[in-house]
């Protein structure tokens, strides 16, 4: 009889700008943008492109204004899409222009 396992492994997150997420195809985005609005479930999130409310399970420890990276879920709805946010890091002292410097000259 052999050793099987069951590896359950999350599909990897897909960076994007807000205005390109595709809710029929992406499952998992990875979004770097400023936090606009707050509530005690949920932040808005702009990022240039758009703006975007993430839902979380806990309240984020976070403040307007502050340059975060999220790792959401994308739930497709009837009429649009729902996020759900699984990761919240901050980036305070990160150089977003520095950032999208080196990925144009990376691409």
């Amino acid at each position: 009889m052999s050793d099987e396992r069951l590896i359950r492994r999350r599909l990897p997150a897909i960076e994007k700008k807000i205005s390109d997420i595709q809710p029929e195809s992406d499952v998992r985005v990875r979004l770097i943008g400023t936090i606009i609005d707050s509530n005690p479930n949920s932040i808005v999130l702009d990022d240039g492109s758009g703006k975007i409310e993430v839902y979380f399970e806990e309240p984020p420890k976070i403040r307007n204004g502050q340059l975060v990276r999220i790792i959401a879920r994308i739930l497709p709805l009837i009429d649009g899409y729902e996020c759900k946010g699984e990761v919240l890091q901050s980036l305070d002292g990160f150089n977003l222009e520095l950032y999208k410097k080196v990925k144009e000259i990376v691409r």
